[in-house]
Protein backbone atom coordinates (compact mmCIF):
# COMPACT_ATOMS: atom_id res chain seq x y z
CA UNK A 1 0.00 0.00 0.00
CA UNK A 2 2.85 2.66 0.93
CA UNK A 3 4.56 1.45 -2.24
CA UNK A 4 1.03 2.38 -4.23
CA UNK A 5 1.06 5.86 -2.28
CA UNK A 6 4.54 6.47 -3.02
CA UNK A 7 3.99 5.81 -6.91
CA UNK A 8 1.23 8.07 -7.22
CA UNK A 9 2.65 10.91 -5.38
CA UNK A 10 6.08 10.15 -7.85
CA UNK A 11 3.53 10.55 -10.52
CA UNK A 12 2.16 13.67 -10.21
CA UNK A 13 5.08 15.95 -11.12
CA UNK A 14 5.07 14.78 -14.34
CA UNK A 15 1.33 14.62 -15.18
CA UNK A 16 1.69 18.48 -14.08
CA UNK A 17 4.46 18.83 -16.60
CA UNK A 18 2.38 17.33 -19.50
CA UNK A 19 -0.96 19.65 -18.60
CA UNK A 20 1.55 22.64 -18.41
CA UNK A 21 3.17 21.74 -21.86
CA UNK A 22 -0.17 21.33 -23.34
CA UNK A 23 -1.53 23.85 -22.30
CA UNK A 24 0.97 26.04 -23.07
CA UNK A 25 1.42 25.18 -26.39
CA UNK A 26 -2.27 25.10 -27.44
CA UNK A 27 -2.18 28.84 -25.94
CA UNK A 28 0.26 29.49 -28.28
CA UNK A 29 -1.37 28.37 -30.95
CA UNK A 30 -3.56 31.67 -31.28
CA UNK A 31 -2.67 33.87 -33.61
CA UNK A 32 -2.64 36.98 -31.46
CA UNK A 33 0.31 38.36 -30.81
CA UNK A 34 0.77 38.96 -26.60
CA UNK A 35 3.67 41.88 -27.13
CA UNK A 36 1.40 43.90 -29.20
CA UNK A 37 -1.93 43.26 -26.54
CA UNK A 38 0.70 44.82 -24.02
CA UNK A 39 1.86 48.14 -26.47
CA UNK A 40 0.21 51.37 -26.69
CA UNK A 41 -1.36 52.70 -30.02
CA UNK A 42 0.89 54.35 -31.06
CA UNK A 43 5.28 52.51 -30.33
CA UNK A 44 8.41 51.81 -32.55
CA UNK A 45 9.93 48.42 -33.27
CA UNK A 46 12.04 49.46 -30.51
CA UNK A 47 9.30 49.43 -28.12
CA UNK A 48 8.21 46.36 -29.29
CA UNK A 49 11.57 44.36 -29.38
CA UNK A 50 11.46 46.10 -25.19
CA UNK A 51 8.62 44.80 -24.38
CA UNK A 52 9.20 41.15 -25.80
CA UNK A 53 12.75 40.99 -24.26
CA UNK A 54 11.01 42.36 -20.87
CA UNK A 55 8.53 38.82 -20.86
CA UNK A 56 10.73 36.89 -22.40
CA UNK A 57 8.73 36.82 -25.52
CA UNK A 58 11.57 36.87 -27.79
CA UNK A 59 12.72 33.60 -26.75
CA UNK A 60 11.13 30.19 -28.62
CA UNK A 61 8.80 28.36 -27.16
CA UNK A 62 10.68 25.26 -26.07
CA UNK A 63 12.71 28.03 -23.57
CA UNK A 64 9.97 29.74 -22.85
CA UNK A 65 8.00 27.23 -21.61
CA UNK A 66 11.14 25.70 -19.54
CA UNK A 67 12.11 29.33 -18.60
CA UNK A 68 8.25 29.19 -17.21
CA UNK A 69 8.44 25.66 -15.62
CA UNK A 70 11.47 26.69 -13.57
CA UNK A 71 9.98 29.43 -11.99
CA UNK A 72 6.29 28.23 -11.19
CA UNK A 73 8.51 25.78 -9.10
CA UNK A 74 9.70 28.92 -6.97
CA UNK A 75 6.04 30.41 -7.15
CA UNK A 76 6.46 32.81 -9.86
CA UNK A 77 3.77 32.29 -12.28
CA UNK A 78 5.35 35.50 -14.96
CA UNK A 79 3.97 38.48 -15.21
CA UNK A 80 0.09 39.65 -16.57
CA UNK A 81 0.04 40.37 -19.68
CA UNK A 82 -2.79 43.19 -18.68
CA UNK A 83 -2.08 44.44 -15.15
CA UNK A 84 1.52 43.97 -15.35
CA UNK A 85 1.39 42.68 -12.20
CA UNK A 86 3.04 39.72 -10.83
CA UNK A 87 0.83 36.69 -11.44
CA UNK A 88 0.79 34.99 -7.67
CA UNK A 89 -0.15 38.31 -6.30
CA UNK A 90 -3.56 38.21 -8.36
CA UNK A 91 -4.38 34.32 -8.19
CA UNK A 92 -2.84 32.99 -5.16
CA UNK A 93 -5.19 34.91 -2.35
CA UNK A 94 -8.16 33.40 -4.39
CA UNK A 95 -7.35 29.88 -4.16
CA UNK A 96 -8.54 29.89 -0.06
CA UNK A 97 -11.35 31.93 -1.00
CA UNK A 98 -12.59 29.03 -3.68
CA UNK A 99 -11.55 25.91 -1.89
CA UNK A 100 -13.36 27.04 1.23
CA UNK A 101 -16.38 27.35 -1.04
CA UNK A 102 -15.97 23.68 -2.29
CA UNK A 103 -15.17 22.67 1.17
CA UNK A 104 -18.38 23.98 2.65
CA UNK A 105 -20.26 23.22 0.06
CA UNK A 106 -18.88 19.29 -0.15
CA UNK A 107 -19.55 18.67 3.54
CA UNK A 108 -23.57 19.98 3.34
CA UNK A 109 -23.60 17.80 0.29
CA UNK A 110 -22.49 14.89 1.98
CA UNK A 111 -24.57 15.08 5.46
CA UNK A 112 -27.55 16.23 3.72
CA UNK A 113 -27.23 13.83 0.45
CA UNK A 114 -25.88 10.41 2.29
CA UNK A 115 -28.96 9.66 4.67
CA UNK A 116 -31.77 11.17 1.86
CA UNK A 117 -30.05 8.59 -0.41
CA UNK A 118 -29.92 5.80 2.17
CA UNK A 119 -32.99 6.22 3.30
CA UNK A 120 -34.28 6.58 -0.52
CA UNK A 121 -32.53 2.90 -0.99
CA UNK A 122 -34.09 1.65 2.18
CA UNK A 123 -37.88 2.72 1.68
CA UNK A 124 -37.55 1.80 -2.35
CA UNK A 125 -41.15 3.06 -4.79
CA UNK A 126 -42.18 4.53 -1.28
CA UNK A 127 -44.03 8.08 -1.16
CA UNK A 128 -40.68 9.29 0.52
CA UNK A 129 -38.89 8.05 -2.24
CA UNK A 130 -40.69 9.31 -5.09
CA UNK A 131 -41.03 12.79 -3.20
CA UNK A 132 -37.05 13.25 -3.36
CA UNK A 133 -36.53 11.37 -6.81
CA UNK A 134 -38.37 13.98 -8.21
CA UNK A 135 -36.80 16.74 -6.46
CA UNK A 136 -33.09 15.66 -7.25
CA UNK A 137 -34.08 15.46 -11.25
CA UNK A 138 -35.40 18.88 -10.76
CA UNK A 139 -32.58 20.16 -8.83
CA UNK A 140 -30.12 18.52 -11.13
CA UNK A 141 -31.37 20.23 -14.08
CA UNK A 142 -31.60 23.75 -12.71
CA UNK A 143 -28.75 25.64 -14.72
CA UNK A 144 -26.39 27.03 -11.49
CA UNK A 145 -26.48 30.63 -12.87
CA UNK A 146 -30.21 30.75 -13.45
CA UNK A 147 -30.84 29.68 -9.77
CA UNK A 148 -28.56 32.10 -8.36
CA UNK A 149 -30.56 34.85 -10.10
CA UNK A 150 -33.75 33.61 -8.68
CA UNK A 151 -32.37 33.45 -5.50
CA UNK A 152 -30.83 36.91 -5.42
CA UNK A 153 -34.05 37.70 -6.38
CA UNK A 154 -35.93 36.77 -3.72
CA UNK A 155 -33.87 36.91 -1.11
CA UNK A 156 -31.76 40.00 -1.89
CA UNK A 157 -33.87 42.43 -3.63
CA UNK A 158 -37.63 41.02 -2.60
CA UNK A 159 -36.94 39.99 1.06
CA UNK A 160 -33.90 41.62 2.05
CA UNK A 161 -32.73 38.75 3.98
CA UNK A 162 -28.92 37.94 2.22
CA UNK A 163 -26.37 40.35 0.41
CA UNK A 164 -26.72 39.98 -3.36
CA UNK A 165 -22.57 39.69 -3.84
CA UNK A 166 -19.09 39.94 -1.76
CA UNK A 167 -17.82 38.53 0.82
CA UNK A 168 -17.74 40.79 3.90
CA UNK A 169 -19.83 38.18 6.48
CA UNK A 170 -21.22 34.89 7.49
CA UNK A 171 -24.22 35.92 5.18
CA UNK A 172 -22.81 37.01 2.36
CA UNK A 173 -22.06 32.73 1.60
CA UNK A 174 -25.50 31.73 1.98
CA UNK A 175 -26.51 32.24 -1.86
CA UNK A 176 -23.01 31.29 -3.14
CA UNK A 177 -23.10 28.07 -1.25
CA UNK A 178 -26.56 26.83 -1.68
CA UNK A 179 -26.36 28.06 -5.61
CA UNK A 180 -23.75 26.11 -5.70
CA UNK A 181 -24.91 23.16 -3.62
CA UNK A 182 -28.09 22.14 -5.03
CA UNK A 183 -27.74 21.32 -8.41
CA UNK A 184 -24.80 18.51 -7.19
CA UNK A 185 -26.85 17.69 -4.43
CA UNK A 186 -30.05 16.75 -6.58
CA UNK A 187 -27.37 14.48 -8.64
CA UNK A 188 -25.48 13.54 -5.36
CA UNK A 189 -28.48 11.51 -3.99
CA UNK A 190 -29.52 9.55 -6.81
CA UNK A 191 -26.59 8.17 -7.07
CA UNK A 192 -26.21 7.18 -3.19
CA UNK A 193 -29.36 5.45 -3.49
CA UNK A 194 -27.92 3.91 -6.89
CA UNK A 195 -25.22 2.28 -5.25
CA UNK A 196 -27.09 1.25 -1.78
CA UNK A 197 -29.36 -0.36 -4.12
CA UNK A 198 -26.99 -2.36 -5.58
CA UNK A 199 -25.31 -3.76 -2.54
CA UNK A 200 -28.88 -3.72 -0.59
CA UNK A 201 -30.20 -6.97 -2.79
CA UNK A 202 -26.35 -8.90 -2.04
CA UNK A 203 -26.83 -12.21 -0.40
CA UNK A 204 -24.68 -10.92 2.67
CA UNK A 205 -27.55 -8.59 3.22
CA UNK A 206 -30.51 -11.11 3.31
CA UNK A 207 -27.79 -13.13 5.70
CA UNK A 208 -26.83 -10.15 7.93
CA UNK A 209 -31.05 -10.04 8.32
CA UNK A 210 -31.54 -13.67 9.34
CA UNK A 211 -28.97 -13.57 11.45
CA UNK A 212 -31.52 -11.47 13.52
CA UNK A 213 -29.09 -8.17 13.48
CA UNK A 214 -30.77 -4.64 13.88
CA UNK A 215 -32.22 -3.08 11.01
CA UNK A 216 -29.94 -0.06 11.42
CA UNK A 217 -27.14 -2.26 11.97
CA UNK A 218 -27.29 -4.12 8.35
CA UNK A 219 -28.10 -0.88 7.12
CA UNK A 220 -25.11 1.39 7.81
CA UNK A 221 -22.97 -1.00 8.49
CA UNK A 222 -23.23 -4.05 6.20
CA UNK A 223 -24.83 -1.92 3.25
CA UNK A 224 -23.44 1.36 3.50
CA UNK A 225 -20.03 0.27 4.21
CA UNK A 226 -19.84 -2.06 0.71
CA UNK A 227 -21.60 1.16 -1.09
CA UNK A 228 -18.33 4.13 -0.19
CA UNK A 229 -16.26 3.27 -3.27
CA UNK A 230 -18.67 4.64 -5.73
CA UNK A 231 -19.89 7.21 -3.32
CA UNK A 232 -16.16 8.33 -2.82
CA UNK A 233 -15.64 8.12 -6.36
CA UNK A 234 -18.63 10.74 -6.62
CA UNK A 235 -17.29 13.09 -3.83
CA UNK A 236 -13.82 13.37 -5.01
CA UNK A 237 -14.70 13.94 -8.58
CA UNK A 238 -17.28 16.20 -7.01
CA UNK A 239 -15.13 18.12 -5.48
CA UNK A 240 -12.34 18.20 -7.74
CA UNK A 241 -15.37 20.26 -10.32
CA UNK A 242 -16.61 22.76 -7.74
CA UNK A 243 -12.85 23.92 -7.31
CA UNK A 244 -12.88 25.42 -10.56
CA UNK A 245 -16.75 24.87 -12.32
CA UNK A 246 -17.67 27.82 -9.92
CA UNK A 247 -16.98 30.41 -12.40
CA UNK A 248 -20.98 31.22 -13.30
CA UNK A 249 -21.23 31.60 -9.42
CA UNK A 250 -18.43 33.38 -8.90
CA UNK A 251 -19.43 35.63 -11.04
CA UNK A 252 -23.25 36.28 -10.19
CA UNK A 253 -22.07 36.63 -6.93
CA UNK A 254 -19.03 38.76 -7.58
CA UNK A 255 -16.62 36.22 -5.51
CA UNK A 256 -12.93 36.95 -5.85
CA UNK A 257 -12.47 33.16 -6.20
CA UNK A 258 -10.11 31.40 -8.75
CA UNK A 259 -12.87 30.38 -11.39
CA UNK A 260 -13.38 34.13 -12.38
CA UNK A 261 -9.86 35.17 -12.77
CA UNK A 262 -10.07 32.77 -15.07
CA UNK A 263 -12.55 33.65 -16.52
CA UNK A 264 -10.73 37.42 -17.47
CA UNK A 265 -7.52 36.04 -17.89
CA UNK A 266 -9.69 34.35 -21.05
CA UNK A 267 -11.72 37.13 -21.76
CA UNK A 268 -7.94 39.30 -21.46
CA UNK A 269 -6.48 36.53 -23.90
CA UNK A 270 -4.01 36.85 -20.53
CA UNK A 271 -1.96 33.51 -21.61
CA UNK A 272 0.30 33.66 -17.86
CA UNK A 273 -2.96 34.11 -16.10
CA UNK A 274 -4.86 31.16 -18.01
CA UNK A 275 -1.44 28.90 -17.37
CA UNK A 276 -1.44 29.26 -13.54
CA UNK A 277 -5.38 28.56 -12.86
CA UNK A 278 -5.39 25.65 -14.80
CA UNK A 279 -2.30 24.50 -13.49
CA UNK A 280 -3.46 25.47 -9.96
CA UNK A 281 -6.95 23.50 -10.73
CA UNK A 282 -4.83 20.70 -11.66
CA UNK A 283 -3.33 20.39 -9.01
CA UNK A 284 -6.71 19.99 -6.87
CA UNK A 285 -7.91 17.85 -9.70
CA UNK A 286 -5.22 15.32 -9.04
CA UNK A 287 -4.84 15.13 -5.23
CA UNK A 288 -8.52 14.25 -5.19
CA UNK A 289 -8.06 11.40 -7.33
CA UNK A 290 -4.60 10.66 -5.29
CA UNK A 291 -7.31 10.90 -2.10
CA UNK A 292 -9.81 8.45 -3.57
CA UNK A 293 -7.20 5.83 -4.55
CA UNK A 294 -5.67 5.76 -1.13
CA UNK A 295 -9.44 5.82 0.52
CA UNK A 296 -9.57 2.93 -2.00
CA UNK A 297 -7.16 0.78 0.07
CA UNK A 298 -8.35 1.61 2.94
CA UNK A 299 -11.86 0.81 3.19
CA UNK A 300 -12.31 -2.43 0.60
CA UNK A 301 -9.88 -5.56 1.03
CA UNK A 302 -10.21 -6.73 -2.30
CA UNK A 303 -8.35 -3.34 -3.19
CA UNK A 304 -5.57 -3.22 -0.60
CA UNK A 305 -4.55 -6.96 -1.81
CA UNK A 306 -3.95 -5.71 -5.03
CA UNK A 307 -0.73 -4.06 -3.96
CA UNK A 308 0.37 -6.93 -2.31
CA UNK A 309 3.76 -7.79 -4.14
CA UNK A 310 3.84 -11.20 -6.12
CA UNK A 311 6.33 -12.42 -3.55
CA UNK A 312 3.99 -11.95 -0.96
CA UNK A 313 1.01 -13.26 -2.78
CA UNK A 314 3.03 -16.43 -3.68
CA UNK A 315 4.26 -17.04 0.13
CA UNK A 316 0.52 -17.00 0.65
CA UNK A 317 -0.06 -19.41 -2.03
CA UNK A 318 2.64 -21.72 -1.32
CA UNK A 319 1.43 -23.05 1.97
CA UNK A 320 -2.07 -23.20 1.29
CA UNK A 321 -1.21 -25.32 -2.05
CA UNK A 322 1.01 -27.74 0.37
CA UNK A 323 -1.75 -28.35 2.50
CA UNK A 324 -3.79 -28.89 -0.47
CA UNK A 325 -1.39 -31.86 -1.69
CA UNK A 326 -2.34 -33.81 1.76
Amino acid sequence: MLKFVIKRIIMVPFLLLAIAALIFFLLNLSEADPVLMMMPAEYTQEDYDAMAERFGLDKPLPEQFVNWVVDAVQLDFGTSYKSKAPVADEILFRVPISLQLAVVTTVIMIVVGVPLGVMCAVKQYSVFDQIVNVLSKFLAAIPGFWLGLMLILVFSVKLRWLPSHGMETWKSWVLPVFTFLLPYLGNYVRQVRSAMLDCIRQDYVRTSRAKGKKEWKVVFIDTLKNALLPIITLTGGTFATMIGGAVMIEQVFAFPGIGLKVLEGINNRDMPVILACSIILAIFTIGAQLIIDILYGFIDPRVRSTFVSGKKKNKVAKPAAEGGVQ
